[in-house]
């Protein structure tokens, strides 16, 4: 790798979104992302990279007070991956919430109740990392109508370990309907 890559920086074509893409390694890149995005964003953000072979080692995302979010992360190209400086990140969140029929294999979750964001539910889950894990995730979040305010992802030692801070569209307080819709959907993710 050259000493210094510069970074690719890309506006939305109504310029209230930007991407920059940083390559810090070999095979790793750096993604920054910020803008005004649709609830399920992220999600299709991250079944997007999956399709393309690029793998989320680490993550952090959040809404601002004013609504607009903030991103970073950090990716890995995997064998036959596109190349992630040409990656078009913002078309890409922008694309839709995606198919959430990919099977879901979590070790372990818990879902707690938070005031943090005016109210949220606080998931935190255990996995063996897997290419489209975080895609199929928040896709099947979105399909109970729950989205990440904030969010952290982390893989360690071949484990993703997630907490996610999650709402309502309209940022009201998930209610305990939702939450036991939740639970049941993880519950049959669970591997025993």
């Amino acid at each position: 790798m050259p000493e210094s890559t510069p970074a690719r920086i890309t506006l939305s074509p109504a310029d209230r979104a930007w991407s920059e893409v940083t390559q810090t390694g070999e095979h790793t890149y750096r993604i920054r992302l910020e803008g005004s995005f649709g609830p399920s964003w992220i999600a299709s953000l991250c079944a997007e990279l999956a399709d393309r072979q690029i793998s989320i080692d680490r993550a952090h995302a959040m809404r601002t007070i004013n609504q607009t979010w903030i991103a970073e992360l950090n990716v890995v190209a995997l064998s036959g991956a596109d190349d992630p400086l040409e990656v078009p990140y913002v078309e890409l969140a922008e694309a839709g919430a995606p198919d959430a029929s990919d099977p879901l294999k979590l070790t372990s979750y818990r879902i707690e109740e938070t005031t943090a964001h005016g109210g949220a539910l606080n998931l935190t889950v255990e996995a063996d990392d897997s290419l489209g894990l975080l895609g199929s995730l928040l896709s099947q979040l979105a399909m109970l109508f729950l989205f990440p305010v904030e969010m952290h992802i982390e893989t360690r030692g071949g484990r993703a370990y997630d907490t996610f801070w999650l709402g309502t569209v309209g940022a009201t307080s998930p209610g305990a309907r939702i939450r036991d819709s939740l639970d049941r959907v993880l519950a049959r993710a669970r591997r025993d």
